[in-house]
């Protein structure tokens, strides 16, 4: 079997490289100081005992080697306590004078004495009793003051060292910390570039390491350019197949594509209102304004127009024509669509206090209601019936279709006691679809959520739960009562759910999205985001995919392709795939424009790592020229 080995990481040998420093440091340190030491004691020991045995020898020699005053003259001496042994050799039995101390030296550790044994030499001298030999003194050094010193000075010096270590410590682990911080974020850098988000680090203070992610910088700066550029080549050709070139807004054809989708007899049922808004007199307002004024006048109701669509999922704002503008509003009420039309009316006179107009009038609105099954021919021609009828008033006046009455319009329920119990009740439920690969194998399953039919309320699709659930500010337990189901009901392998971008902000989405992956632990997540209204939460955003990823689950975006911008900035998120609305899609194997469009498309998901989910096709000559320009997944009738 193959030996394991550990590989220590950069930092991890830089802490053993500091610690193994130290600790030479401070034990060389201590070595040679505790060995000056002991040689200095036993200089000192060997010079005190040579000095004492010299004074003693000299006054014994002065008392004519007099035993009784040798005695005397010894004992003096010894009993000072620094000797552990002063003897008189070398004469008659009788007058020999041997004194011992016998103190031990408990005061220190006996470990202490075997490690630094002091030897100093004893200390010699002859006495002399005239011209003949009275024999020597020989004093031997007590060495228990001098273990004592020389324990105390150790003490002292390892508790010094360890001070000069622990701080020569703290100043590495700042050292090594900022070290850290910078080599981590160069490995972010390197992760976030992996997975195709092109992130830009500070240059850090260390030349080898700025050397790296300044290159690395300089990498993510061309992928960046090259990723805008495409951006814009594509917005490009968004622009040429699906908008009107003087405003920006979606063309005609963009609108009945998304109409038809939208309103599919096969599809869930929708309704809503549409508003079809002509300019009064733009010709006469051309010729007496100018062309440049007039682009400008047409550009801000443009802009107004598209400003109500960004926090509704599935309005469209478009030209029809010239003077003929069109405002799709899927699920909104009547009552809510007087009051949008008010507020339409009331906004046109700003324009002439901003000169874009030099008058306050603007122009008509008429109003008529749709739901699925609708042709659009007929449903324009109630709206131009009701916009003649306003046409007779005053400028900046609206009229509701009088025939638009519906016995199911939306503003019939008590909306939030409806979506409140269906929440609690178990009432809602999720439609599975198969999301395939080119070779019709199941990748995962998409769930759609609807509630059925039930008493005097019809069936209801994910559109119109959604857009009142937003309304009411109740999107976020709609979205986790999604999540649940999907977890509990359905079907084996991965699955897909839709979640709204405004329940992002709310404090107990996050939270409560964890814990119910966390109760599934063996269950993988393809959280799907629409575009509506996900710039106001990109914050949001980020740290949801920050949240779930580690987990395995994954993240993707649908996009109805009005926003390139939003779409270069996708990587950010490090999501995995983009799905795309069959707007998009819808009748591509006949549509150049609309094939170039998705070519660029696939360019950028190709440079940003992420695949392309063709949504709702329907035609199967559509679904073969999908698979042939490289979609990565499709679902639809024509899949399944």
């Amino acid at each position: 079997m193959p030996v394991m080995t550990r590989k220590f990481s950069l930092v991890q040998r830089l802490w053993l490289l500091l610690l193994l420093l130290v600790t030479l440091s401070i034990g060389g340190a201590l070595i040679a100081n505790l060995l000056n030491a002991r040689n200095y004691l036993e200089q000192q020991l060997s010079a005190q005992s040579a000095d004492t045995a010299n004074a003693l020898a000299l006054m014994v020699t002065q008392y004519k080697a007099d035993p009784v005053m040798a005695q005397t003259l010894l004992s003096a001496a010894f009993e000072q306590g620094h000797f552990a042994e002063v003897r008189w050799e070398g004469v008659p039995g009788d007058a020999a004078i041997h004194l011992r101390n016998s103190n031990g030296l408990e005061d220190t550790p006996a470990w202490f004495h075997r490690l630094l044994p002091l030897r100093p030499q004893s200390g010699q001298a002859q006495v002399s009793n005239g011209w003949l030999q009275a024999g020597r003194i020989v004093v031997v050094a007590h060495l228990g003051y001098a273990y004592h010193s020389l324990w105390l000075g150790a003490l002292q010096t390892v508790f010094w060292l360890v001070v000069i270590g622990l701080a020569a410590g703290l100043l590495g682990f700042f050292d090594i910390r900022s070290l850290r911080k910078q080599l981590h974020a160069v490995v972010e850098q390197a992760h976030a570039i992996s997975e195709q988000r092109f992130m830009r680090i500070p240059v850090p203070g260390i030349p080898e390491l700025a050397e790296v992610a300044g290159a690395m910088n300089n990498m993510v700066e061309r992928l960046q350019n090259y990723l805008l550029g495409l951006r814009d080549e594509v917005d490009q050709l968004r622009r040429a197949a699906l908008t009107d070139s003087s405003t920006g807004l979606p063309n005609r054809e963009a609108f009945e594509q998304r109409f038809s989708s939208l309103l599919d007899p096969q599809a869930d049922p929708a309704s809503g209102h549409l508003l079809l808004i002509r300019i009064a007199g733009l010709a006469e307002l051309n010729q007496r304004l100018g062309g440049r004024r007039t682009d400008a006048l047409l550009k801000r109701v443009a802009d107004d127009l598209s400003t109500q669509c960004q926090h509704h999922r599935g309005w469209m704002a478009t030209r029809l024509r010239g003077a003929d503008f069109a405002l799709f509003c899927p699920e909104l009420a009547a009552a809510q669509a007087c009051k949008l039309a008010d507020e339409l009316c009331l906004l046109w006179p700003v324009y002439w206090t901003m000169e874009l107009s030099d008058q306050p009038g603007l122009g008509h609105i008429g109003i008529t209601h749709f739901q699925s099954g609708d042709k659009l021919g007929e449903v324009l021609t109630r709206a131009s019936d009701s916009l003649s009828v306003a046409e007779a008033q005053p400028l900046n006046s609206w009229k509701l279709d009088d025939g638009a009455g519906n016995p199911q319009q939306t503003s019939d329920y008590d909306w939030k006691q409806l979506l409140e119990t269906a929440c609690e009740d178990g009432s809602l439920q999720l439609r599975w679809y198969p999301v395939c690969d080119p070779d019709k194998t199941v990748l995962w399953h998409e769930g759609m959520l609807f509630r059925p039919a039930s008493g005097q309320v019809p069936a209801m699709g994910a559109l119109r739960l959604v857009s009142q659930a937003a309304r009411l500010g109740l999107i976020h337990r709609l979205d986790i009562n999604t999540l649940a189901l999907a977890l509990q009901q359905g079907p084996q392998g991965v699955l897909a759910v839709n979640m709204s971008p405004a329940s992002l902000h709310h404090p107990e989405f996050l939270p409560a999205i964890l814990h119910l992956l966390q109760q599934h632990p063996q269950r993988q997540i393809n959280f799907e985001f629409h575009e509506t209204g996900l710039d106001e939460h990109w914050e949001h955003f980020i740290a949801f995919s920050r949240a779930i990823r580690p987990a395995g689950h994954q993240l993707a975006v649908e996009i109805q392709g009005h926003n390139m911008a939003l779409v270069a900035r996708t990587h950010e998120a490090s999501i995995s795939y983009l799905v795309l609305d069959n707007t998009l899609t819808q009748g591509i194997h006949s549509d150049e424009g609309r094939a170039a469009l998705l070519r660029g498309l696939l360019r950028m998901a190709s440079l940003m790592g992420v695949r392309l989910e063709a949504k709702g096709v329907n035609d199967t000559a559509d679904a073969s020229a999908l698979i042939e320009m490289g979609v990565h997944c499709l679902t639809g009738p024509a899949i399944s």
